[in-house]
């Protein structure tokens, strides 16, 4: 190949070279553009999705407070329609008795039943004289804490005994025999203390024993007394009292209608009817003769008739929630 030629080749593999270093510079200039580009739509999409996400949340709260705001006003309104009927069934039954209507006398029972209301004031007695939920546990834990120390003396004992043993084989006088005579005293002392422990703890123990003795026998005599399954039977007597006087629109006692009104509400028909039921029974059980508190007055507590009030006191409250 003559000079020329080579030099011909030569000047157009530099041509191409440097034009594709151009090419080269071009296409990067080109991505750092596009890549600017691209860099500044995703700030803005980003900002915009912030923007909505901001929307999106001030709207949720607004939801939120406007539904506490309506839950709130349904509340206020529920609450004063109960008070609108409740004030309206006063002044029907204040106009009633104007008129002469007389209430009905939901204490009393037919002559008929009267056997089966003794059954069941017997069976509530005997209930009463049962120990209580808490008594039980009382008695249970004195029961394991004479046990408990017992151990425990046995132990200190067995410590005693082991520390003598080192004494009588020790060497008078030597380190291992003063070590195990200040461990002998020292448990020897425990040992006394922890005697009268144990003697105070087996007085408990024993009354503790006698008492769920006697508990387990008149838990036998109740659930074995007529006056258990006669509940059932007096509970189906005042439920059918109770709804004959709703269905013929008359007059409930001062007693009753302080604490259940006149009429039931609608949605809570079937609550009310229960917590009426239970009120009526509580009264015939016990002869409550208030004329105007509905369960007379609280009885002492720990007894099972403070239990009864306090669960019948709880179904009045769920009334009015």
């Amino acid at each position: 190949m003559s000079p020329d030629g080579t030099g011909d080749i030569a000047r157009v593999a530099a041509g191409l070279r440097n034009e594709l270093r151009s090419s080269e510079r071009k296409l990067l200039e080109d991505l750092r553009r596009i890549g600017r580009v691209a860099e500044k739509r995703a700030k803005d999409v980003d900002a915009r999705l912030d923007a909505i996400d901001k929307r999106v949340g001030a709207l949720v709260t607004d939801q939120a407070d406007l539904r506490r705001h309506v839950q709130r006003k349904l509340d206020d309104s529920g609450f004063q329609v109960r008070q609108i009927e409740g004030e309206l069934h006063l002044i029907e039954g204040r106009l009633r008795r104007q008129r002469g209507e007389v209430a009905v006398d939901l204490d009393s029972v037919p002559a008929g039943l009267g056997p089966l209301v003794e059954d069941v004031r017997e069976a509530a007695r005997i209930r009463s004289t049962m120990l209580s939920d808490d008594a039980r546990r009382a008695c249970h834990a004195a029961i394991n804490a004479f046990e408990h120390r017992e151990r425990t003396l046995a132990e200190t004992r067995q410590r005693a005994v082991a520390a003598s043993r080192r004494l009588a084989v020790g060497k008078a006088g030597g380190w291992t025999f003063r070590r195990a005579a200040a461990a002998y005293r020292s448990e020897r002392a425990l040992l006394g203390v922890q005697e009268d422990e144990v003697a105070a703890a087996r007085t408990e123990r024993d009354a503790a024993e006698r008492d769920l003795g006697a508990d387990a026998t008149r838990q036998q005599a109740y659930q074995a007394h007529s006056g258990v399954s006669a509940a059932d039977a007096l509970a189906a007597h005042v439920r059918d009292r109770i709804d004959a006087v709703v269905a013929d629109c008359e007059l409930f006692p001062s007693w009753f209608t302080n604490r259940l009104g006149y009429r039931p509400a609608p949605r809570r028909a079937a609550d009310w009817r229960e917590a009426a039921i239970q009120v009526v029974l509580y009264r015939i059980t016990y002869a409550v003769t208030d004329r105007t508190v509905a369960l007379g007055l609280r009885p002492e507590a720990g007894s099972h008739r403070r239990s009864r009030y306090d669960a019948v006191e709880a179904e009045l409250l769920r009334l009015d929630e």
